[in-house]
């Protein structure tokens, strides 16, 4: 059985947020990051070390393939981790899991490390300042422009803030405010742009 703590990860993503915000996850639970590299040649000179991966289908418009390949060939897990759907997946690798972002990390951990039990926290230990990056990265992924998509984010803080008495028991504060971020970006989509 795999480890995740101590684990050697190689993060293969060429959106700076998505690579750091990955990084830092698997860095605070233990794993020892590879990289993240954004280019298919990068990648290539650290499968080896790796003791599984995280890929990004398309890297600046280069295909990970050839990395996912070579991580097959050494029997290393990895799973793909893209905005692309399953159907750009060659059939030689339609095995290895596909997660669409953005997504639950946990499930990146399930994906590599089925043994492992990461079960969800009602407490969790990260607070809202710590939530903003991926905040932010959802809120860019929902609204390419980069000032409404900050706008977004910020109206779901200050609905938060006013809400925060009527948080759902039992839910995490990660899922908490993108369920309010989806509600705002639904309800204020005019308002955004």
């Amino acid at each position: 059985m795999q480890r995740l703590v101590e684990a050697k990860i190689l993060i293969v993503e060429d959106e700076f947020l998505v690579a750091d915000d990955i990084a830092r996850y698997f860095a605070g639970l233990g794993a020892h990051i590879l990289g993240p590299v954004a280019t298919v040649a990068e990648a290539q000179m650290l499968a080896e070390e790796a003791d599984a991966a995280v890929l990004d289908i398309d890297l600046n418009g280069a295909s990970v393939f050839p990395v996912a390949d070579r991580l097959s060939e050494l029997g290393i897990p990895f799973v793909f981790f893209s905005a692309y759907d399953r159907n750009v997946i060659p059939s030689r690798l339609d095995h290895i899991a596909s997660l669409m972002k953005p997504t639950d990390r946990r499930k990146i951990i399930a994906a590599l490390f089925p043994d492992t039990d990461v079960k969800e926290s009602i407490d969790d230990p990260l607070d809202v300042l710590a939530l903003l990056p991926k905040l932010r990265l959802a809120g860019r992924l929902m609204l390419p422009d980069a000032g409404a998509a900050d706008r977004l984010v910020e109206m779901t803080l200050e609905l938060a803030i006013r809400e925060s008495a009527d948080r759902p028991a039992g839910m995490s504060t990660e899922r908490w405010l993108n369920s309010i971020l989806k509600r705002v970006a639904n309800s204020s989509a005019g308002l955004l742009h």
